[in-house]
C-alpha cells in the first residue's frame, strides 16, 4: 500500500508540474472572475485589426473577460453616452464634440492613425504637391471628419490662410468625394485608403498621403462610457491586456494575421495585406492601442477653434482616462519583464500621454 500511496502522490505531482507549465508556456490565463463588456463592433473586421486578432485568438477570454460584440446601423455615439454599451471601438470626433458638451463618454484606447490620400485629376496632381498651390483651391472633404480637422490644423502650420486661401467643398461621403474631383466640383479631395483604388479605376491620380502632410495624425480612439469606467475599471484593464497581446501578435506574426482575418472577413488574402500592412497602399496606416493625448489636442483645439464645440468648457484631459490603459501595461510587464515589446509600449505611453 504505501508503495502505491508514493507512486500516486508522484503522479498527482507530475500532473500539478505539467500544469503549471502548461499555464507558463501558454500565455495570460484566466485569473478567476469573469467580467464583461458590451463592444459596439463596427461592420468590417478590417476597421479594428488589433481586437479582431484578439478576439479570434481568445485573449478576451484568457484574460477573463466575456466580451459583448454589437453593430448598430447607426446612432453609436449616442447609444455609449446612455450606457446602452460600454466601449465603442471607432470614431474621435463625435466623440470629442458630445465630451466637450459633459456627456458621459471617455477616451480609453487608440485604433488607428494615418489612412488618407490626396486626390485629384492627373493634370493638376504634380501642381498640388506644393501646398502652396493650394491656394485659392477647392478642397473637398466630409464635413466633421479626421481629415478635415487635420487639413484646417496643418495647413495653417504650411502658411496657408484657411479663410482665405483655401474653400473647403462639404460632401458627404468618399465615393462622393472621388465622384466630385472627377467632375470638378472640387480640386483636390480627401479620401480614406480603402477608396483609393476606386479613384485611380476613374483616372485620378494620387497627390501625396495626408501623413506627408501631417505625419502620424492620429484618427479613431476607443471611446468608454463614463459611468463603465467608473463602476468596472478591471474589466477595461483586461480589455486592454487583450489587446496589448494583440498588438504584439499584429506586429510580429504578419502572415498569420493576413490569413486570421482573410478567413473571417472573407476578402483575399492580398486585399487583407494591402490595407493592414502595404504602407504604400494604405495611406501609412498604422494601428495602436494607445490613447495618444498628446496627438489628440490639435484636433480638439481646431473643432473648438471653428466652433464646432463649445470653447474652454472641457479640458482634452478631462476627456481621457489613460490610466487603465497604463495599469495594463505595467502588469504585462511584470508578467513579461523581458519582453522589450512592452517595454517600448510603456515608453511610447509615456511620450504620447504625458
Amino acid at each position: 500500500m504505501k508503495g502505491k500511496t508514493k507512486k500516486l502522490v508522484v503522479l498527482f505531482l507530475i500532473a500539478m508540474s505539467l500544469t503549471i507549465l502548461a499555464v507558463s508556456c501558454g500565455g495570460k490565463k484566466n485569473s478567476g472572475a469573469v467580467d464583461k463588456l458590451t463592444i459596439i463592433y463596427p461592420t468590417s473586421d478590417l476597421s479594428t485589426p488589433i481586437v479582431a486578432v484578439a478576439r479570434e485568438k481568445n485573449f478576451f477570454k484568457e484574460e477573463g473577460l466575456d466580451v459583448n460584440f454589437i453593430t448598430l446601423s447607426s446612432g453609436d455615439i449616442e447609444a455609449l453616452s446612455i450606457g446602452k454599451a460600454d466601449l465603442l471601438l471607432l470614431g474621435i470626433i463625435p466623440t470629442l464634440s458630445y465630451a466637450a458638451q459633459k456627456a458621459d463618454v471617455k477616451i480609453v484606447g487608440g485604433t488607428a492613425s494615418g489612412g488618407n490620400y490626396f486626390i485629384s485629376k492627373k493634370e493638376n496632381a504634380e501642381n498640388l504637391r506644393n501646398i502652396k498651390n493650394w491656394v485659392g483651391k477647392r478642397l473637398g472633404t466630409i464635413r466633421l471628419s479626421t481629415s478635415e480637422m487635420v487639413t484646417r490644423y496643418a495647413l495653417e502650420e504650411q502658411g496657408i490662410d484657411i479663410k482665405k486661401d483655401i474653400t473647403y467643398v462639404e460632401i458627404d461621403s468618399y465615393p462622393n468625394i472621388v465622384e466630385g474631383v472627377r467632375k470638378g466640383l472640387a480640386d483636390v479631395g480627401s479620401v480614406s485608403a480603402e477608396y483609393l483604388q476606386a479613384a485611380l479605376d476613374l483616372g485620378l491620380e494620387v497627390v501625396f498621403p495626408m501623413t506627408t502632410l501631417s505625419p502620424n495624425y492620429i484618427c479613431c480612439r476607443e471611446s468608454a462610457n463614463k459611468k463603465s469606467v467608473e463602476t468596472k475599471p478591471e474589466a477595461f484593464v483586461k480589455f486592454h491586456k487583450a489587446q496589448i497581446r494583440a498588438y504584439k501578435y499584429f506586429k510580429e506574426q504578419p502572415n498569420e494575421v493576413v490569413k486570421l482575418l482573410a478567413k473571417v472577413s472573407s476578402q483575399e488574402e492580398e486585399r487583407v495585406y494591402d490595407l493592414l500592412y502595404n504602407l504604400d497602399l494604405n495611406g501609412n496606416r498604422a494601428y495602436t492601442p494607445d490613447p495618444d493625448l498628446n496627438r489628440t489636442r490639435k484636433i480638439y483645439a481646431t473643432l473648438e477653434k471653428w466652433d464646432y464645440i463649445p470653447k474652454n468648457v472641457v479640458k482634452i484631459e478631462d476627456v481621457f482616462d489613460t490610466i487603465l490603459y497604463k495599469k495594463a501595461l505595467d502588469e504585462i510587464i511584470k508578467e513579461n519583464p523581458k519582453d522589450e515589446f512592452y517595454k517600448q509600449l510603456l515608453a511610447d505611453y509615456i511620450k504620447n500621454n504625458t
